[in-house]
């Protein structure tokens, strides 16, 4: 659930970023920009939050972090960071809903990016970690291939792709409105796309702490070796 999500947040804007600049009546200009900020934000965050989960899992933390500790022992297990990954996610939808300028549009287009990088990372060692490496490939294409498919299906086509037509229908019934330009202007366009999936994104924080104590195990033994 987390990963399907987490995915199918950073495919809404993959697919839909031009769209979004065009409603939200931005320069033409900053769509490329956009890209090459999420391209870079989710690029960079996949290097970084790999280095940072094989570090913490050595990490000493205090008694009051046993939710995402390893029971006692120590560390913070691989799976924390979905954790985190879904709390950056919800925050950068939220920050694109209510933005009406180019500055916040581009700070959550960058938020949106780190959080869909650290997906990648943590689906390609978690799963090696929890199934073994046998047959890491396999499993991991399940993961990858599942969560890419649904979730792309589920937001960017169920949820953006409709709330868009649905403005565009609206539009139709406006005085000035253009027979043939079939396209949505206004905030209203993705606002609603962006809520849902800021709150869909909130309830990863639970399936993520789930994972976190069912895999609890794995990490204590890790951290043991």
């Amino acid at each position: 659930w987390t990963c399907v999500i987490l995915v199918g947040g950073g495919t809404v804007m993959t697919n839909n970023i031009g769209q979004m600049t065009e409603a939200l009546g931005f320069s033409s200009d900053l769509t490329p920009a956009s890209l090459a900020l999420f391209s870079a934000a989710q690029g960079a965050s996949r290097v970084m939050t790999g280095i940072a989960s094989e570090l913490a899992l050595k990490w000493n933390l205090p008694w009051f972090c046993c939710c995402i500790g390893g029971g006692g022992t120590g560390g913070v297990p691989r799976p924390a960071f979905l954790l985190l990954a879904s709390l950056v996610s919800a925050a950068s939808h939220f920050v694109l809903a209510v933005t009406t300028t180019e500055e916040g549009f581009a700070f959550g287009v960058t938020l949106s990016g780190v959080a869909f990088g650290m997906v990648w990372p943590m689906m390609v060692l978690i799963t090696g970690e929890v199934f073994g490496t046998r047959h890491v490939g396999a499993n991991y294409m399940f993961f990858d291939g599942f969560s890419s498919a649904v979730g792309t299906l589920l937001l960017s086509k169920f949820v953006a792709q409709e709330v868009y037509d649905e403005h565009i229908v609206e539009h139709q019934g406006d005085p000035g409105f253009a027979g043939g330009d079939f396209k949505c202007y206004g905030p209203g366009c993705f606002r609603m796309s962006h809520l849902i999936v800021s709150l869909l994104s909130l309830t990863c924080i639970v399936s993520s702490i789930g994972l976190i104590r069912s895999t609890r195990d794995v990490y204590q033994r890790r951290r043991q070796r």
